[in-house]
């Protein structure tokens, strides 16, 4: 049996991710061909071991940005998982310092004012669309708070994650002679903090006094990384917020059942990251020829390395196809990848949909689908559909 399996197939983003070929992958050809020459790895144990082996395989987001790879892209244009060591773990400590633990701890009440305020304004509605009313305008306020920039900025990285230039550099073709709009703006930004004697926004200030090899951040550096903040924790966190809202609206039992009992409610969305991965993969390569489940592999070979898959993978999970919350370790999944480079944003992805969820079922009654509308697939990846709902306060 030969099998392939193309994971950027944009049918996907209608009729959901085809997990029944996922499970057929696992057990006859764990490690297969794309149609564009990568190979895919579906199973756990390898998509791990890829994750942890940060010296032998390396992140290159060079396609999704529309180029080639990370040889045709300048390195100041290098985003924070593509940076190798010892630089990589330096420019961490500056994303650590900016929204790790601590912060998200300092930023718990905003969260939930965010959610309190989203939802004020969608019960004045009839019919609200629970993506762009609430999933999608958390992470954008929260992040702009994080960023110590104005509330209305969140407007912008909303407009920047629809129109997709969120995902382009100053290389992707047709954004010369400029930059992506992100990067324009933060460059303004970046300036206006230079100019005072002495810095008052708190992330700008970290990446200014940083110095690496006693050297300072060169500008193009700075506002990489703070796009990449964007990019990471405004893009994809949506994907989060999305299937958590969308399946207590498609699933009143559930959400009874987490009113009922809010301690469950962490492991919710941990099941939410492993059952339904926002990241369904995420691209490797390997820096040196290897060998992976028996198969050779020539440096830069390209890997498609497949949470979705490898979160339901049958030789590590009871029952994987289901959605439950008994599992005895929720957080044992790669929906942040794995390894030294797990997603830094972690702990605050995982504030803003925990809040999310405590701010929908303490303040309503019950979430109703409407007859005969089209609802996107759980998982849905980053689509823009709507989700429109009915929302009944108690």
């Amino acid at each position: 049996m030969s099998l392939s399996y193309n994971p950027h197939d944009p049918a996907f983003l209608i009729d959901g991710i085809p997990f029944e070929q996922l499970q057929k992958i696992r057990a006859h050809q764990p490690i297969c061909p794309t149609p564009t020459g990568a190979w895919y790895l579906s199973r756990f144990s390898d998509v791990d071991a890829v994750f942890r082996d940060v010296e032998g395989y390396y992140a290159d987001l060079g396609p999704i940005t529309g180029l080639s790879g990370v040889e045709t892209i300048p390195r100041d244009q290098w985003f924070l998982s593509e940076i190798p060591e010892p630089k990589h773990a330096a420019m961490r400590r500056l994303f650590n310092t900016s929204f790790g633990p601590h912060r998200t701890k300092e930023i718990a009440s905003y969260i939930r004012t965010v959610c309190d305020g989203l939802l004020d304004r969608m019960l004045e509605q009839d019919v609200s669309d629970l993506h762009v009313g609430y999933a999608m305008p958390i992470p954008s306020l929260v992040m702009a708070n994080v960023l110590g920039l104005p509330e209305s900025t969140s407007d912008l990285f909303m407009e920047w994650s629809f129109d997709g230039s969120l995902m382009t550099r100053p290389e992707t073709p047709g954004v010369k002679p400029g930059r992506p709009a992100v990067e324009e703006y933060f460059l303004a930004k970046l300036n206006e903090q230079r100019a005072l004697a002495e810095p008052d926004n708190h992330v700008f200030k970290i990446f200014l006094e940083a110095r690496f090899d006693n050297a300072p951040l060169e500008d193009q550096e700075i506002i990489t990384q703070l796009h990449f903040m964007i990019q990471a924790g405004v893009h994809t966190t949506r994907g989060l917020l999305v299937h958590v809202v969308q399946r207590l609206l498609e699933d009143p039992e559930l959400f009874e059942r987490l009113h009922n009992d809010p301690s469950l409610i962490p492991v919710y969305v941990e099941e939410t990251l492993r059952h339904d991965s926002p990241v369904q993969r995420v691209t490797r390569r390997c820096a040196h020829a290897t060998e992976i489940g028996g198969i050779t592999m020539a440096k830069d070979t390209w890997l498609e390395v497949g949470i979705a898959s490898a979160n339901r993978d049958e030789s590590l999970y009871e029952d994987p196809e289901s959605f439950r919350l008994d599992r005895p370790n929720p957080k044992n999944h790669l929906g942040f990848g794995g390894g030294p480079h797990i997603c830094p944003g972690a702990t605050l992805a995982r504030a803003e949909a925990v809040t999310a969820v405590e701010v929908l079922l303490s303040r309503l009654h019950s979430m109703e689908m409407l007859p005969g509308a089209s609802y996107p697939p759980i998982p849905g990846s980053l689509s823009h559909q709507e989700i429109p709902a009915r929302l009944n306060p108690r």
